[in-house]
C-alpha cells in the first residue's frame, strides 16, 4: 500500500540519517554553505554593523505574537480541516495541542519528525500511522501550493529581476501543482495500490477551502516578519505585499525539501537574499537570524500553553 510504503521509505531516511557520521557530513556541509554565507555578509560590513545606530522596538513583539497566533490558529484550522475530512475526527482541542508538540520538533537537526511525531500522537487517538503519513502528506503539498498562490498574487511588487519577479512563473507552477493533486489524480494513485478509500471524500471545494486557510497562514506571516523588520529598521507599510511574497518564496524554499530539516538555514539565506532588495543586506541577515530565534520563542510558549490542553 502506497501510505504504509511512504512511511517505511520516511523511517528509512530517518535511520539513514541518524548514523553518526553520515549526519555529521549532512548536518556540517548545510550549515556551513548556508551560515557561512550569512557569516561572510556580517564579516564584511561588520563597520557598517557597528556603526549602524540600532533603535530596537521591543513594543513590537506583542503585534507580532498576535500575528503569529493567528496565523498558527488558521494553521491548525487547516489541518483541522483535512483531518477530519480524511479521518475519524477528534477533539480541536487535540488537533492544537499535537499540532503545536509537533511544530517544535520542526527545528530539531533530522527531517520528518513531526511527520512521525503526528503518526504516534494520532496513533493514541485510533488513528492508524500511514493514514496519517498520507494525511501529513498532503497538508505538505496543500501547503505548497497555497505558497504558490500568494507568491503569485504578490509577485508585481516583488522588487526582483526578471524572469524571478515574473507571474507566471508562480502560475505556471501552480497549475502543474493543481494538476498533480487534484482528486481524481490522488485517487487514481491511490487506487493503483488499494488505498482509494483514504481519499474518498477529497473534492475541490475541500481542496480551496483549504488552498484559502493556508493562504492566510502564508500571508499572516509576511505580517510579521514586517513588523520583525521594523523593530530594528523602518520599512513602510506600502511595502508589505512585496515582504509577503519574500516570506512566502524563503518558506517555499525548505518546505519543497521535504527530506530536509528546516532549522539548517536555508530559510535564513533565502530570507536574507530577498530581503536585500528592500532594506541593507547586512541588516537583512540579522532580521533573518532574528525571525528564526523569535518563531522558536513563540513556538515554545503555545508548546507550554499546549501542556494544558
Amino acid at each position: 500500500m502506497l501510505a504504509e510504503s511512504l512511511l517505511q521509505t520516511l523511517q528509512q531516511v530517518r535511520h539513514r540519517l541518524r548514523r553518526p557520521v553520515l549526519r555529521r557530513v549532512i548536518g556540517a556541509s548545510v550549515l556551513i554553505l548556508s551560515f557561512g554565507y550569512l557569516g561572510r555578509i556580517l564579516a564584511r560590513n561588520w563597520s557598517d554593523l557597528v556603526a549602524h545606530d540600532w533603535q530596537i522596538d521591543y513594543g513590537l513583539a506583542v503585534p507580532a505574537f498576535a500575528c503569529y497566533s493567528l496565523a498558527l490558529g488558521s494553521a491548525v484550522l487547516g489541518w483541522t480541516l483535512i483531518v477530519r475530512r480524511l479521518t475519524p475526527s477528534t477533539r480541536l482541542r487535540k488537533h492544537l495541542k499535537y499540532y503545536t508538540y509537533t511544530n517544535l520538533l520542526k527545528h530539531l537537526p533530522a527531517p520528518l519528525l513531526d511527520v512521525f511525531g503526528r503518526a504516534y500522537l494520532y496513533e493514541q487517538e485510533g488513528v492508524g500511522k500511514s493514514t496519517m503519513v498520507t494525511v501529513s502528506l498532503l497538508e505538505w503539498a496543500v501547503l505548497i501550493l497555497s505558497g504558490l498562490v500568494v507568491y503569485s498574487l504578490t509577485s508585481p511588487f516583488l522588487p526582483l529581476s526578471p524572469p524571478w519577479g515574473a507571474p507566471w512563473i508562480p502560475l505556471g507552477l501552480l497549475v502543474v501543482g493543481a494538476v498533480l493533486i487534484q482528486p481524481k489524480t490522488l485517487r487514481a494513485v491511490l487506487g493503483l495500490v488499494g488505498r482509494e478509500d483514504l481519499l474518498v471524500s477529497f473534492n475541490y471545494g475541500d481542496l480551496l477551502g483549504w488552498l484559502a486557510v493556508y493562504s492566510v497562514v502564508w500571508t499572516v506571516g509576511g505580517v510579521v516578519l514586517h513588523l520583525g523588520i521594523n523593530s530594528i529598521h523602518p520599512l513602510p507599510w506600502e511595502l508589505l505585499p512585496a515582504v509577503v511574497g519574500i516570506w512566502a518564496i524563503s518558506g517555499l524554499v525548505p518546505t519543497l525539501m521535504l527530506v530536509t530539516p528546516v532549522g539548517l538555514g536555508l530559510k535564513e539565506v533565502t530570507l536574507s537574499v530577498l530581503l536585500g532588495h528592500l532594506i541593507p543586506l547586512p541588516v537583512a541577515v540579522i532580521v533573518a537570524l532574528l525571525m528564526r530565534v523569535v518563531l522558536i520563542l513563540f513556538e515554545i510558549v503555545w508548546g507550554l500553553i499546549g501542556l494544558n490542553l
